[in-house]
Protein backbone atom coordinates (compact mmCIF):
# COMPACT_ATOMS: atom_id res chain seq x y z
CA UNK A 1 0.00 0.00 0.00
CA UNK A 2 1.65 3.54 -0.75
CA UNK A 3 1.78 5.55 1.96
CA UNK A 4 0.36 9.19 0.75
CA UNK A 5 0.37 12.77 2.02
CA UNK A 6 -2.41 13.86 4.63
CA UNK A 7 -5.53 14.80 2.91
CA UNK A 8 -4.88 18.72 3.77
CA UNK A 9 -1.24 18.37 2.49
CA UNK A 10 -2.40 17.49 -0.35
CA UNK A 11 -5.06 19.92 -0.89
CA UNK A 12 -2.97 22.67 -0.09
CA UNK A 13 -0.76 21.76 -2.24
CA UNK A 14 -2.23 21.19 -5.39
CA UNK A 15 -4.40 24.38 -4.80
CA UNK A 16 -1.69 26.47 -4.16
CA UNK A 17 -0.24 25.30 -7.89
CA UNK A 18 -3.83 26.23 -9.18
CA UNK A 19 -3.51 30.00 -7.52
CA UNK A 20 0.56 30.46 -8.84
CA UNK A 21 -0.72 29.12 -12.32
CA UNK A 22 -3.28 31.86 -11.84
CA UNK A 23 -0.99 34.69 -10.97
CA UNK A 24 1.75 33.84 -13.41
CA UNK A 25 -0.89 33.69 -16.24
CA UNK A 26 -2.44 36.76 -14.89
CA UNK A 27 0.70 38.72 -14.38
CA UNK A 28 1.54 42.78 -14.99
CA UNK A 29 1.49 46.23 -13.82
CA UNK A 30 -2.77 45.79 -12.09
CA UNK A 31 -3.00 49.18 -12.73
CA UNK A 32 -2.95 48.79 -16.68
CA UNK A 33 -5.84 45.93 -16.55
CA UNK A 34 -7.77 46.16 -13.09
CA UNK A 35 -9.75 42.98 -14.09
CA UNK A 36 -6.54 41.24 -14.42
CA UNK A 37 -4.70 43.07 -11.69
CA UNK A 38 -8.06 41.76 -9.90
CA UNK A 39 -7.04 38.04 -10.26
CA UNK A 40 -3.52 38.35 -9.69
CA UNK A 41 -3.68 39.95 -6.44
CA UNK A 42 -7.04 37.74 -5.03
CA UNK A 43 -3.82 34.91 -6.46
CA UNK A 44 -1.24 35.83 -4.92
CA UNK A 45 -2.65 36.29 -1.72
CA UNK A 46 -4.06 33.52 -2.03
CA UNK A 47 -0.60 31.71 -2.29
CA UNK A 48 0.35 34.02 0.66
CA UNK A 49 -2.52 32.36 2.76
CA UNK A 50 -2.21 28.69 1.83
CA UNK A 51 1.44 29.21 2.25
CA UNK A 52 0.37 30.28 5.80
CA UNK A 53 -1.71 27.41 6.38
CA UNK A 54 0.28 24.80 4.90
CA UNK A 55 3.59 26.10 7.89
CA UNK A 56 0.32 25.34 10.30
CA UNK A 57 -0.29 21.73 8.70
CA UNK A 58 3.22 21.05 8.43
CA UNK A 59 3.78 21.40 12.14
CA UNK A 60 0.28 19.57 12.81
CA UNK A 61 0.77 16.54 10.59
CA UNK A 62 4.84 16.51 9.43
CA UNK A 63 4.80 12.81 11.72
CA UNK A 64 2.22 11.65 9.17
CA UNK A 65 4.49 12.37 5.83
CA UNK A 66 5.89 9.39 3.70
CA UNK A 67 9.40 8.94 3.90
CA UNK A 68 11.05 8.92 0.94
CA UNK A 69 14.32 6.73 0.37
CA UNK A 70 17.19 8.94 -0.69
CA UNK A 71 19.09 7.55 -3.56
CA UNK A 72 22.08 9.51 -3.29
CA UNK A 73 23.92 12.37 -1.70
CA UNK A 74 23.08 14.95 -5.02
CA UNK A 75 19.40 13.67 -5.05
CA UNK A 76 19.33 14.51 -1.26
CA UNK A 77 21.01 18.03 -1.74
CA UNK A 78 18.53 18.98 -4.60
CA UNK A 79 15.81 17.81 -2.23
CA UNK A 80 16.37 20.19 0.12
CA UNK A 81 17.85 22.92 -1.60
CA UNK A 82 14.42 23.09 -3.95
CA UNK A 83 12.55 22.40 -0.86
CA UNK A 84 13.79 25.74 1.05
CA UNK A 85 13.64 27.27 -2.29
CA UNK A 86 10.34 26.62 -2.73
CA UNK A 87 9.15 27.58 0.84
CA UNK A 88 11.19 30.64 0.74
CA UNK A 89 9.78 32.06 -2.61
CA UNK A 90 6.08 30.68 -1.63
CA UNK A 91 6.79 33.82 0.98
CA UNK A 92 8.99 35.94 -0.78
CA UNK A 93 6.83 36.45 -3.94
CA UNK A 94 3.52 37.60 -2.24
CA UNK A 95 5.37 39.91 -0.31
CA UNK A 96 7.36 41.74 -2.92
CA UNK A 97 4.28 41.76 -4.69
CA UNK A 98 2.54 43.59 -2.58
CA UNK A 99 5.36 45.78 -2.17
CA UNK A 100 5.46 46.63 -5.83
CA UNK A 101 1.62 47.79 -5.90
CA UNK A 102 2.45 49.71 -2.99
CA UNK A 103 5.69 51.58 -5.35
CA UNK A 104 3.21 52.15 -8.16
CA UNK A 105 0.31 53.15 -6.53
CA UNK A 106 -1.04 55.44 -4.03
CA UNK A 107 -4.22 53.72 -3.46
CA UNK A 108 -5.86 50.43 -4.48
CA UNK A 109 -9.46 49.23 -5.03
CA UNK A 110 -10.34 45.46 -4.80
CA UNK A 111 -14.15 44.60 -5.01
CA UNK A 112 -14.81 48.57 -4.01
CA UNK A 113 -12.57 47.99 -1.18
CA UNK A 114 -9.13 49.95 -0.82
CA UNK A 115 -6.24 47.80 -0.18
CA UNK A 116 -3.93 49.51 2.41
CA UNK A 117 -0.98 50.52 0.59
CA UNK A 118 2.70 51.37 1.83
CA UNK A 119 2.85 54.89 1.28
CA UNK A 120 6.20 55.94 1.83
CA UNK A 121 6.91 52.99 -1.08
CA UNK A 122 5.04 55.10 -3.65
CA UNK A 123 6.70 56.60 -6.33
CA UNK A 124 10.37 56.13 -4.78
CA UNK A 125 11.31 53.07 -6.85
CA UNK A 126 9.72 50.31 -8.77
CA UNK A 127 9.44 47.14 -7.61
CA UNK A 128 8.19 45.44 -9.79
CA UNK A 129 10.57 44.04 -12.07
CA UNK A 130 12.20 42.05 -8.37
CA UNK A 131 9.07 40.49 -8.11
CA UNK A 132 8.83 39.64 -11.81
CA UNK A 133 12.42 38.36 -11.85
CA UNK A 134 11.64 36.60 -8.37
CA UNK A 135 8.04 35.09 -9.74
CA UNK A 136 9.85 33.25 -12.67
CA UNK A 137 12.95 31.88 -10.72
CA UNK A 138 9.65 30.57 -8.07
CA UNK A 139 7.78 29.10 -11.65
CA UNK A 140 11.12 27.65 -12.59
CA UNK A 141 11.70 25.87 -9.63
CA UNK A 142 8.28 24.92 -9.57
CA UNK A 143 8.76 23.24 -13.01
CA UNK A 144 11.88 21.61 -11.54
CA UNK A 145 10.01 20.20 -9.09
CA UNK A 146 7.49 18.69 -11.11
CA UNK A 147 10.46 16.81 -13.40
CA UNK A 148 12.17 15.31 -10.44
CA UNK A 149 8.30 14.51 -9.90
CA UNK A 150 7.70 12.83 -13.23
CA UNK A 151 11.48 11.43 -12.91
CA UNK A 152 10.96 9.36 -9.96
CA UNK A 153 7.46 7.87 -11.37
CA UNK A 154 8.96 7.02 -14.51
CA UNK A 155 12.64 5.83 -14.26
CA UNK A 156 13.22 5.33 -10.76
CA UNK A 157 9.53 3.72 -9.93
CA UNK A 158 9.44 4.70 -6.90
CA UNK A 159 5.71 6.20 -5.05
CA UNK A 160 7.00 9.62 -4.59
CA UNK A 161 4.27 11.20 -7.87
CA UNK A 162 1.82 8.80 -6.22
CA UNK A 163 2.13 9.92 -2.64
CA UNK A 164 0.63 13.51 -3.89
CA UNK A 165 -1.89 12.34 -5.97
Amino acid sequence: MIKKYPRTMMAIHWITLIAVATAYITSGNPLKDPQLGTIHLLSGGTVFVLFCLRCIAFLLLHKDFPKNEIINKLQNFLFKTVKVLLYALLIIVPVSGYLALSSIADSYSLFGQNVYVIESLYGDFYLGDIHQVLGNVFVSLVGFHACAALFHHFFLKDNVLKSMI
